[in-house]
């Protein structure tokens, strides 16, 4: 087997540990210098404005996705204003993930389901694009800082009341952390539960958080699979929790980034390699408005990596 051989196999076994179908213009990501020299110098461009479409200093607005769905987000400056809240106002990313989880070709993609898909999100902020997905899927968590959880609530009640009630929205603290529960990490049920998708939508903004950062998307795409690893057949299990068990493929984190920093993108994509395979979304897949100086990945834990340290 030549060298190209042996890569082509490498890269059905990756693939093969997740449930969807990679489209084939999508790009792998193998290593952070060459990933974030390629964005910054094509697909950043010069035009580039930050934060071109939301609108941070009214308090309220109507944030339209498409002709079917407009979705109504409070905002606060104020909480902006406090020391590493930064959730508490929109971003451009959040309107170009809720876009693309609407368009009718991602969600074929993704196999979003009412029937079997679980979502958590870190770093919900506002709360966009939890409350674009909930319509979409049986059950979704939503996470921030403790600071911003008032209005996130607000937002989601404000839009998902039905949904609040019958259980399927959730809000919830969490804490990045490498650390245990002990430690002030995450909350015991979300740990219980196996994720479909880990959503993670503009958190990357300083290079002094993304080791931990990935140590927490990490421990959240490992959550719950001890629970099902003994039959993921869903044998032995009760009817209730038979639907959890899809198969042995893993948790997908969805990573939504606006192309600020070639630093902060560096050492972010630097810890990330390690961990995880990385591949990045056609820009054909985005909406039109956010084709060029934004980013989405798709990662899933490497073998090596998948068991609890």
């Amino acid at each position: 087997m030549n060298a190209n051989e042996a890569e082509q196999e490498d890269t059905r076994e990756e693939l093969d540990l997740v449930s969807i179908e990679m489209p084939k213009d999508a790009v792998k990501v193998n290593e952070a210098y060459e990933e974030v020299f390629l964005l910054y110098t094509e697909g950043k461009p010069v035009e580039w404005k930050h934060n071109r479409v939301v609108e941070q200093k009214k308090e309220c607005v109507n944030v339209m996705l498409d002709d079917a769905h407009t979705v109504t987000i409070y905002q606060s400056q104020s909480l902006l204003s406090l020391r590493g809240s930064t959730g508490s106002v929109l971003w451009d990313p959040s309107i170009l993930l809720s876009r693309l989880f609407l368009s009718k070709d991602a969600q074929s993609f993704f196999n979003l389901s009412t029937e079997h898909t679980h979502i958590l999100e870190l770093g919900a902020g506002c709360g966009l694009v939890g409350i674009t997905l909930a319509p979409l899927v049986k059950s979704i968590t939503l996470t921030d800082q403790q600071m911003v959880l008032p209005l996130l609530w607000k937002n989601v009640k404000r839009n998902l009341g039905e949904d609040v009630a019958n259980g399927k929205v959730s809000v919830v603290e969490l804490v990045w952390t490498k650390g245990n529960k002990e430690d002030g990490g995450i909350d015991r049920d979300i740990m219980r539960q196996r994720w479909d998708y880990v959503v993670v939508c503009d958190c990357v903004y300083n290079e002094f958080i993304v080791d931990i950062l990935v140590a927490t998307i990490a421990r959240c795409c490992r959550a719950g699979r001890g629970k099902y690893k003994f039959d993921y057949q869903g044998k032995g299990l009760d009817p209730d929790e038979q639907e959890v068990v899809q198969s042995v493929k893993n948790t997908i984190a969805i990573i939504a980034l606006e192309l600020r920093s070639d630093t902060v993108h560096w050492s972010f994509l630097e810890e990330l390699v390690k961990m995880f395979f990385v591949w990045r979304l056609p820009a054909r897949m985005l909406d039109q408005e956010f084709e060029k100086g934004y980013v989405v990945y798709l990662c899933w834990l490497k073998k090596e990596h998948e068991e609890e340290q």
